[in-house]
């Protein structure tokens, strides 16, 4: 790590690589190092896309694969994150444990259990005072922690974070926001 970076252009899409000899372990000094690289391009640029941690080609063919065969793919989430920035706000729940497909339960039965699963009731007053500025939204919990990814424009930050600070103060819910970051939970193409 700390690799010279250059743009490779592939298609109408530029990778921002580094050569290294061995792909970085996890430790938390490359991941620091890694989020410090990603922040500076997302500041220099509209649109990024990070790649997870670690994700590597053999050479520059084995690049080309990787972005032409998802490039439509590629260009729309580039579109879909252009001018924007995430923001992470975790809630800690004692949540259900997950459900598990029972025996006589339909397909739909089980999807919407899990829907349900993924539902925090605690954050709709929450979401309610920051709407006007989510464009995107996931939601991921574990261990009775959720963690909901908004995908806001960039210039809405610091508003997004005071109106959702605001609005679980009144609440009463326990909340913890962050960011700006760039779209690390919208990348999930690569």
């Amino acid at each position: 790590m700390g690799e010279p970076l250059q743009a490779i252009r592939i298609g109408r899409i530029d990778a921002i690589v580094g050569r290294v000899r061995a792909i970085p372990g996890p430790t938390d000094s490359n991941l620091r190092r890694y989020s410090r690289v990603m922040s500076e391009l997302w500041h220099r640029t509209p649109a990024l896309l990070p790649a997870r941690f670690g994700t590597s080609a053999r050479d520059l063919a084995d690049l080309h694969v990787m972005v032409r065969s998802r490039e439509h793919a590629v260009r729309r989430r580039l579109g879909a994150v252009r001018n924007r920035a995430q923001m992470t706000v975790r809630l800690i729940s004692k949540g259900e444990p997950p459900p598990t497909r029972e025996r006589n339960q339909s397909g739909t039965q089980y999807l919407r259990a899990r829907q349900r699963e993924y539902a925090v009731p605690s954050f709709a007053p929450l979401r309610a005072a920051v709407r006007r500025w989510i464009r995107d939204e996931r939601v991921e919990k574990r261990g009775g922690v959720a963690s909901i990814y908004h995908l806001v424009p960039r210039g809405s930050a610091d508003r997004y974070a005071s109106a959702i600070e605001e609005a679980a103060r009144e609440a009463g819910v326990g909340m913890i926001v962050t960011g700006p970051w760039p779209p690390y939970a919208f990348a999930d193409i690569w």
